[in-house]
């Protein structure tokens, strides 16, 4: 099951797989977005303060930043279909034993269940595109896959408002039962299984000696910077011991893996050696500072909404509309155009787009309209979607295939880092921002206006460092050496996939 693609022709096998995979990632979001919702109604419903129910996020949060390490190591040891099978079916029993706890402490135990399965869904899937598909037609695939990813931040609070309304909030959970046993089936019938390389299952495959101490270093130190930045949002700065202990502890950990996994002589956890190649280079450091970018306005703007115009949380996130239009419409347009136009020229535009279209929200006041906002926002959706697609092409064009699982290991802890760095820092300034002045509507704009200019300013700094992304020239040669090394490792002997279920 490797067709050969002829000319620019999109091969429908590679469709195939990547909607199969992208129902394990599309569960895992709206899953977060549902409960998200859910929040203030599993308060009332167990009878806990809201300081409780919070940990039923944070516990998933924290459990995802400790296994999203393993991706890699996982798909050498054990294959990557098997893994993703694995992942979705352990998210899958946790969903249901969410729907059926009967109190917060055992819900918090059943989401760390959940996000142990959840945590590699998204790595793992995104590895397995890569290893099927290759980089010629990665972006173009990404782009198709990427099209349902972005309404789903719409959809979800419409989703998780209708299952509370009608059928109660154990549904929030048990409603991602049936889009997981879809993705299990397509999966096991579509995505081949490949002896060598990311693909590979057992003792066949790239399977190196587990890096304990590795593990010992990244995984709790991600943990640590995830909680610190999750708590500086909470007590309004980095001053509070809850905040900047964690922080330190995880950037002192995060350090000490970085030395050690440059100097040990086994495979790392995280093989921080794919920075010698510049392109992945820039494009992880672009993947870090977008996911400050896209995670801090995901937090802000609902925010927004519902404190300067006073949407329910469910107005709110049906409010941004809009702007997932504007990604899905944007993103499969990118993916058509990465090969040809090259990753800088998109990525470039798109975040001019994107830093253009948030300047009105930092100019809000007292009277700024919803309507006046809307335009603003599909274009701020336009020019996101131009970026990730052309990002995650550029990381994976200059890459053997057995590097795949370690890029996109990375790919995901630098975005998700990002993304708490970026929702951290936001909600620090808003929160001063909000209590330096009085709760009047002029005070509660200002107060986002301010922390809007960060955002933009957040956004921008991106555009210096896409001008580093391949252009057209280099995107073209690069794929010409993957489509060389391509073939040489299909007539290779390692090269020979199967269908039999892993």
């Amino acid at each position: 099951m490797n067709p050969q693609p002829s000319g620019d022709r999109l091969p429908r096998e590679y469709l195939k797989i990547g909607f199969a995979l992208v129902l394990g990632a599309a569960m895992a979001m709206l899953d977060a977005t549902v409960v998200a919702v859910a929040t203030r109604t599993l308060a009332e419903r167990f009878g806990s303060p809201l300081s409780a129910v919070a940990w039923v996020s944070t516990a998933y949060l924290l459990t995802m930043s400790v296994v999203v390490p393993l991706a890699g190591w996982a798909m050498g040891r054990f294959g990557g279909r098997r893994v993703w099978l694995l992942s979705v079916t352990a998210f899958l029993v946790g969903s249901v034993l969410c729907g059926a706890a009967w109190s917060i402490p055992s819900l918090i135990a059943f989401r760390v269940l959940q996000a142990l399965g959840g945590g590699l869904i998204q790595p793992v899937g995104q590895a397995l595109l890569g290893r099927n598909v290759g980089p010629r037609h990665m972006a173009r695939v990404m782009a198709v896959m990427s099209v349902p990813m972005a309404l789903l931040p719409v959809l979800g609070p419409a989703v998780g408002g209708l299952l509370l309304a009608e059928w109660g909030w154990r549904w929030i959970f048990f409603i991602n039962v049936p889009i997981g046993v879809a993705g299990i089936v397509l999966v096991r019938r579509w995505v081949p299984v490949s002896v060598g390389g990311a693909g590979s299952a057992g003792p066949a495959g790239n399977a190196a000696r587990f890096d304990i101490r590795g593990f010992a270093l990244i995984s709790p130190g991600l943990a640590a910077l995830v909680y610190g930045c999750s708590a500086a949002g909470d007590h309004g700065g980095f001053s509070s011991p809850a905040a900047w202990g964690p922080v330190l502890g995880g950037l002192l950990l995060v350090t000490v893996f970085v030395l050690y996994s440059l100097r040990t002589k086994i495979q790392p956890l995280v093989d921080l050696r794919l920075f010698r190649d510049r392109a992945f280079a820039v494009a992880m450091l672009n993947a870090a500072l977008m996911g400050a970018t896209l995670f801090g306005a995901m937090f802000l703007l609902p925010l927004y909404f519902q404190q300067a115009h006073g949407f329910s949380a469910l107005r709110a996130g049906l409010t941004l509309a809009p702007q997932g239009l504007g990604t899905a419409i944007s993103t499969f347009a990118a993916g058509r155009m990465t090969n040809r136009t090259g990753p800088r020229v998109l990525v470039m535009t798109g975040t001019a787009v994107a830093t253009a279209a948030t300047l009105p929200f930092a100019m809000v006041g007292a009277g700024t309209s919803t309507a006046a906002l809307m335009a603003p926002l599909f274009l701020r959706g336009l020019g996101l979607g131009l970026v990730m697609a052309p990002l995650i092409a550029a990381g994976y064009s200059t890459l053997r295939r057995e590097s795949i699982p370690q890029a996109t290991t990375t790919f995901n802890i630098l975005n998700r880092v990002g993304g708490s760095i970026g929702t951290a820092v936001l909600a620090v300034i808003l929160v001063r921002g909000l209590a330096d002045r009085a709760a009047t509507p002029a005070h509660v704009a200002s107060a986002y206006s301010a922390t809007f200019w960060w955002a933009l300013a957040c956004t921008a700094v991106t555009l210096v460092t896409a001008a580093f992304l391949p252009g057209a020239k280099a995107m073209r040669a690069a794929l010409a050496a993957a489509a060389v090394h391509q073939s040489a490792d299909a007539a290779g002997p390692e090269r020979k996939p199967v269908t039999a279920a892993a």
